[in-house]
C-alpha cells in the first residue's frame, strides 16, 4: 500500500466556475494533496476531481490556467497537457472521476530534453512523451489513487536541469510577487537580458515571460472578482497594475473568454440561488 499525502492547504488559484464557483447540480469533489518530498522540485501538488450527476444534467468548469503542465488520468487516458494560453472548459456530466499531477513551472525540464514549447496547446499520450506506465488507478480509493501516481512519478528518472530550475524560479517569484509587473524588472531580478529571459521561457516554460507576469496578475483578478464585498471594478484594475480599468478588462476578456462584469454576474447569480445566499 502506497503512503498516504498531505493535504495541499494553499488555496487553488484560477478557478474560474468550478468547485466553489458555482453550484453544480450533484455532489462533486475536489482534492488537493502535496508531492512526496523526492517530487517537490518538479510538481506542485496532485490533484483528484470526482462527480456524479444525475441524468440528463451538466456543469461547466472553466479554469485560469497556470503556466505549467499536467499528468492527467481519466479511466484508460493518460496524457500530457502542456501549457496553454486558453482557458480551460470542461462540461462535466454523469459520473467521473480524474486523477492527475499538476507539475511546477518548467517542472518537465526534469523529465525530457524536449522544449517547453513541444507540448504547448497539445495533449499528448504520457507513455509516448515521457515513458511514464500508467497504474490501475481505477479500483483505488482517492487517497490511494493520488499516492500511486506519485510513486509512479517518482520512478521516473530525471536529467539535471539547470536552466529549468533557473526559469521554475522565475515564473514563481512572479507569482509572489506583485511588484513584478514588467518583463523588464523581472530581467533585472534575474540579472539577464530581456531577450535571455524570453529565450529562457520559450525553451523551459512554453511561454513569454510577459504572458506569465500577466497571467498570475489574472489569478488575483479571478480572486477579486469571486469577493463580492469587495469595491469595484476599477480599484481591482488599479490595485493589481493596470493602467485602467478598460485595459484590464480587454485583458481578462482576451484570457477567460467573458468581461469581468459577465463572471461576476453569474457568481451572484450562484450565490443567490445557494442554501447561503438565500
Amino acid at each position: 500500500m502506497t503512503a498516504a499525502l498531505k493535504p495541499q492547504t494553499r488555496p487553488a488559484r484560477g478557478i474560474v466556475a468550478g468547485p466553489g464557483r458555482g453550484q453544480p447540480p450533484g455532489p462533486i469533489h475536489h482534492q488537493r494533496v502535496l508531492p512526496p518530498p523526492a517530487l517537490a522540485p518538479i510538481v506542485e501538488h496532485l490533484w483528484l476531481v470526482r462527480w456524479d450527476f444525475p441524468p440528463g444534467s451538466s456543469f461547466v468548469a472553466i479554469t485560469l490556467p497556470h503556466p505549467v503542465a499536467h499528468w492527467t488520468v481519466e479511466g484508460e487516458e493518460s496524457v500530457v497537457r502542456g501549457v496553454s494560453q486558453r482557458p480551460f472548459v470542461r462540461t462535466l456530466s454523469g459520473a467521473g472521476r480524474v486523477v492527475a499531477v499538476k507539475f511546477r513551472p518548467a517542472g518537465l525540464g526534469w523529465l525530457s530534453e524536449l522544449p517547453a514549447s513541444h507540448t504547448r496547446e497539445r495533449c499528448l499520450p504520457a507513455a509516448e512523451l515521457l515513458g511514464l506506465d500508467t497504474p490501475a488507478l481505477g479500483a483505488l480509493p482517492d487517497d490511494e489513487a493520488l499516492a500511486a501516481l506519485a510513486a509512479r512519478l517518482a520512478e521516473r528518472p530525471r536529467r539535471v536541469a539547470v536552466s529549468a530550475r533557473i526559469a521554475r524560479d522565475l515564473a514563481e517569484r512572479c507569482a509572489a510577487d506583485r511588484s513584478i509587473t514588467t518583463v523588464d524588472g523581472l530581467a533585472d531580478e534575474a540579472g539577464i537580458t530581456v531577450r535571455a529571459l524570453q529565450r529562457l521561457f520559450e525553451r523551459e516554460i512554453g511561454l513569454p515571460p510577459k504572458w506569465v507576469i500577466q497571467r498570475y496578475r489574472l489569478h488575483e483578478a479571478v480572486e477579486g472578482l469571486a469577493d463580492l464585498s469587495q469595491p469595484g471594478l476599477a480599484e481591482l484594475a488599479y490595485t493589481l497594475g493596470f493602467a485602467d480599468q478598460a485595459h484590464f478588462s480587454r485583458a481578462y476578456r482576451a484570457a477567460v473568454g467573458e468581461p469581468p462584469s459577465a463572471t461576476v454576474a453569474r457568481l451572484r447569480a450562484s450565490l443567490a440561488r445557494s442554501p447561503e445566499g438565500r
